[in-house]
């Protein structure tokens, strides 16, 4: 007998009549219902069941490895951003600690004025400054307690461990800094030592530095700047009259009408090469402006400095501040406050929205963006708010707000998306979702529409600020902390989707997100988790 080939078209055999007929019977009963149709399955070989059993397993291996892959490259994405976590799939637990090499002297309720930046994935922690000051009985001098590192530290966030280290002289400053995490920068800039000897130190993400004199000539002062830079001021003009102040804080003149300028001097940090140059103008000031107190000579009586300025350097701007100075320069040496400015004595905000683009705040109503050359990009009516930012979100929309009336969500081409009306400010602007607070409750709005998606609240954080947010795409992580900054907080995290609580820990310090990693700073020193 011909043997039947498996590969051979099954066929179907319809078999009619009543499936509960008994044995023998032909189910063509013409007294009852019609009779209903079965469908006789074949009979499959084993090898069509392995082939199916295959392709089944093919394509779930397929699905898993999509969804490793995609979740790789999610992690990946989010170690970009000082907001993003690679995983927050679950509660974050204490996996190494690290002590500051100075601790505070008021316990849990000292106050860390911890400076860092982020380079090449390191946490680079500046040297602790003065947070607290001693009071000697017999001189009445008060002598400063720095509290944090001794030095210029790097440390790895996954392991606690500390790459390098960078001691440094007296009187250090270095830049561009901050302290939440966002400033992240190629070169760190670092001037230090005794007034007559100062030092420029350049070091790079793997610790290696550069070092050279700074050169100062009389009068000169000379700060870290941002992307490489070292800058230096020096008043210019004729001095100034003499001032005098009563113990009471009352001083004769009581405004300053003239003053000197100040010449500004950009320069590459490790080169000395100049890279441009701007006078400031000095404006009239009201003399109780120029006032310091100098802690450390145990006077309680004002000083007035006329020639007092300091620089501070942001991810892309040079900001002068002094008496009678005020002004804030973009890295091209272009006075960016001039945009705006009509009152000599009144100097606008200016906030760094993007890479090349600026906010400039004049008033309480309106705002302008400008570019790095001081041209009006557009005229708002509001002012521009910078939420924690998703790196997966889309770089489309603005938060404008206006007084106490919530926000619109505006087009870069100046055109309303959506408007928000209920909301007090933007906590995360993610992919998908904007997560916005209303009155103590957290709500997830649409991106594209502005619809409410879902809403949170909880009396666990009742009596706590929202100070911070973290993201991993999927899942927003809030922090909150006290808001008389003693006692604990709690990390809460949600799905954007759906807003559902998953879990949340307690915290005692600030969270950090470094390379995708959680590291909390406390008074005592930083802890990381994971």
């Amino acid at each position: 007998m011909e043997r039947h080939d498996e590969q051979d078209p099954v066929v179907f055999d319809l078999v009619e009549g009543n499936r509960d007929a008994a044995p023998g019977s032909d189910g063509d009963a013409s007294d009852g219902p019609p009779a209903r149709r079965r469908l006789r399955l074949p009979r499959l070989s084993r090898r069509t069941w392995l082939v199916a059993a295959s392709v089944v397993a093919a394509v779930v291996v397929a699905m898993v490895a999509a969804d490793l892959v995609r979740d790789h490259r999610r992690a990946e994405l989010m170690r970009t951003s000082p907001a993003g976590v690679a995983s927050l799939d679950g509660p974050p637990e204490e996996i190494w600690t690290l002590p500051f090499d100075f601790p505070p002297q008021g316990g849990q309720d000292a106050f860390v004025d911890q400076q860092l930046v982020t380079m090449d994935g390191l946490l680079v922690l500046l040297p602790g400054s003065a947070q607290s000051y001693t009071v000697d009985a017999s001189s009445g001098a008060a002598g400063p307690e720095p509290a944090g590192f001794e030095d210029v530290v790097a440390i790895d966030p996954g392991s606690g461990e500390i790459v390098w280290r960078v001691p440094l002289d007296e009187r250090s400053q270095c830049g561009p800094s901050g302290y939440d995490g966002s400033a992240s920068t190629d070169v760190l800039v670092c001037v230090h030592g005794p007034d007559d000897a100062r030092d420029v130190l350049t070091i790079a993400p793997d610790g290696s530095t550069r070092s050279r004199a700074a050169d100062l000539a009389d009068g000169e002062q000379i700060f870290p700047g941002p992307d490489g830079m070292a800058v230096r001021v020096t008043r210019t003009g004729d001095e100034t009259e003499d001032v005098v102040c009563r113990p009471t804080g009352v001083c004769t003149p009581s405004v300053l009408t003239d003053g000197r300028d100040v010449l500004v001097i950009a320069e590459d940090a490790a080169t000395g090469a100049e890279r441009w140059a701007s006078t400031v103008a000095f404006t009239p000031v009201h003399t109780i402006n120029c006032q310091r107190i100098d802690p450390g000579t145990g006077d309680a009586g004002p000083v007035v400095d006329t020639d007092h300025v300091t620089v501070r350097s942001g991810a892309e701007t040079v900001v002068l501040d002094g008496c009678g100075i005020s002004a804030t320069l973009s890295l091209p040496g272009v006075r960016l406050d001039l945009a705006v400015r009509t009152d000599p004595s009144s100097s606008p905000w200016v906030n760094e929205l993007e890479p090349g683009r600026y906010t400039l705040q004049g008033d309480a109503t309106n705002s302008v963006v400008v570019d790095e050359f001081g041209q009006i990009v557009r005229t708002l009516d509001g002012f521009v708010r910078i939420p924690a930012t998703s790196p997966d979100a889309p770089d489309d929309l603005w938060f404008v707000f206006s007084g106490s009336h919530g926000f619109e969500a505006m087009r870069k081409d100046g055109t309303v998306a959506w408007t928000d009306r209920l909301s007090q400010s933007v906590l995360l602007a993610a992919r998908d979702v904007v997560v916005v607070n209303r009155s103590g409750r957290v709500a997830g709005l649409d991106r594209a529409t502005g619809v409410r998606l879902w809403s949170w609240g909880s009396e666990e954080v009742s009596g706590l600020s929202s100070y911070r947010t973290l993201t991993d795409g999927e899942i927003v992580a809030l922090e909150y902390r006290p808001r008389q900054r003693t006692g604990g907080g709690l990390l809460v995290a949600l799905d954007l989707s759906t807003g559902e609580q998953l879990w949340d820990v307690p915290m005692t310090g600030m969270a950090l997100a470094v390379d995708g990693h959680i590291v909390e700073m406390t008074t005592d020193g930083l802890t990381g988790l994971g």
